[in-house]
């Protein structure tokens, strides 16, 4: 697995003026009930986070950011060209287990517009293509299922001309507000097919830091071990929705209107092999629904971290998908019509980006699919210092989808 890893509110100023007293009216999110397909479709994406992060977390890696979003997208608009056992391998790495294709796609898509809409003042942008070698013919039911469920942007491409690699390059980078560049690095003389989701995310805490609070202290990524970071200071208490077990403390660091925190999940000894064991599905519910408000006042890193997989193939290998990473006639089944070669899925490429200041965060992700055919709890208020090793995931209150999940565990190396 490779990695690239890079080694940052301004004040706001209350007053008053002769203006609509509308203009002051916080804004409010904007909630519906879902649907059960998109309750199903929640839980799926959030279970399969949680698996991933279960899969991809490494020891010897510190620091790892990834949206776990964009990968079941992007895998499940793949998964649409298959059927039969090849087809069940991509329900059952994605946790689709008991929906029907139907229902997974429409959850896809509904729960996707929910996201974008529940919070006015967050900047959400989801956005998905598919680019295939220009010879060939598309199948249409495969066409209309990624254009109508996944409002996937669809062309043909000259696979040999170099300048496509830039077109999809660009393509992302524009969906990302520039933060993924060059992505891709080149197209394979085999490559048919590439399905690409990419993710944009901004917002601002509900309670800002205060900048100039901001200096020079220890983080501990091990007992003893000291490193020197930025750490923001929100300088006065503030209410957080916290729930603390026997060996860990979940809270959550809310933006704007509070549909979106980032949540946090530590202990005091900063060993994160020991508190990813309580990383799951279940666990993260009853924190969720148990979490009571406690104030204090919170210190954390400022930090800017980029993390790429060149490939996920043995990981979504481990997880069960295997037969689409070999040649075989019963892959792709119901991607072109008038392909004579057997096909695999090559790579799966992702690259993320996330950078927390004392106003936000601001994070991004993409994820490639590329296709290739065969030729020949404390009380009161107090002070809690984010200074060891910490998970944390950007997540939405009334859907539990997890947007971007990462860990912090030596800021020095970033």
């Amino acid at each position: 697995m490779k990695k690239i890893l890079l080694p940052l509110f301004s004040f706001g100023v209350l007053f008053f003026a002769c203006v609509p007293s509308d203009e002051f009216k916080p804004a409010e999110a904007n909630l519906r009930t879902l649907a059960t397909y998109e309750k199903e479709l929640a839980n799926s994406s959030t279970k399969f986070a949680l698996d991933l992060f279960a899969q991809v977390n490494d020891p010897d890696e510190p620091n790892q950011f990834y949206s776990p979003y964009s990968i079941h997208q992007a895998l499940s608009m793949t998964m649409n060209g298959n059927e039969g056992e090849v087809l069940q391998e991509f329900v059952d790495l994605l946790r689709y287990e008991g929906m029907s294709l139907d229902n997974a796609n429409r959850g896809s898509k509904e729960l996707t517009e929910f996201l974008l809409q529940v919070d006015p003042k967050v900047k959400l942008a989801i956005a998905n293509a598919i680019w295939y070698k220009q010879e060939y013919q598309v199948q249409v039911p495969f066409k209309n299922t990624a254009r109508d469920y996944y409002n996937a942007e669809i062309a043909g491409l000259d696979m040999r001309n170099s300048n496509s690699v830039n077109i999809i390059n660009n393509w992302i980078a524009q969906k990302t507000n520039n933060l993924i560049k060059d992505m891709l690095d080149e197209i394979p003389s085999d490559a048919v097919m590439y399905l690409v989701n990419a993710i944009y995310y901004k917002a601002d805490w509900k309670y800002q830091f205060v900048a100039y609070k901001t200096k020079k202290e220890n983080f501990y990524p091990s007992p003893g071990n000291a490193v020197q970071v930025d750490m923001m200071d929100l300088d006065k208490p503030s209410a957080f929705k916290s729930y603390y077990g026997d060996a860990y403390h979940y809270f959550e660091i809310p933006y704007s209107t509070g549909q979106y925190s980032m949540g946090i999940l530590y202990n005091q000894e900063g060993n994160l092999d020991q508190v990813s064991q309580y990383l799951n599905l279940g666990n993260l519910e009853m924190w969720r629904q148990n979490a009571q408000e406690i104030n204090f006042i919170l210190k954390m890193p400022k930090f800017k971290m980029k993390y790429k997989m060149a490939n996920m193939k043995n990981d979504l290998m481990e997880m069960g998908l295997v037969r689409p990473f070999s040649f075989h006639p019963d892959n792709f089944t119901k991607l072109f019509s008038n392909l004579t070669g057997d096909l695999k899925i090559s790579r799966v490429i992702h690259d993320a980006l996330i950078e927390v200041d004392e106003k936000g965060s601001e994070a991004a992700a993409a994820t490639i699919v590329e296709v290739v055919e065969l030729t020949s709890a404390p009380s009161g208020p107090r002070t809690l210092v984010l200074d060891k090793p910490f998970i944390f995931f950007i997540q939405e209150k009334h859907s539990g989808a997890i947007l971007f999940m990462g860990k912090l565990g030596d800021p020095s190396k970033l």
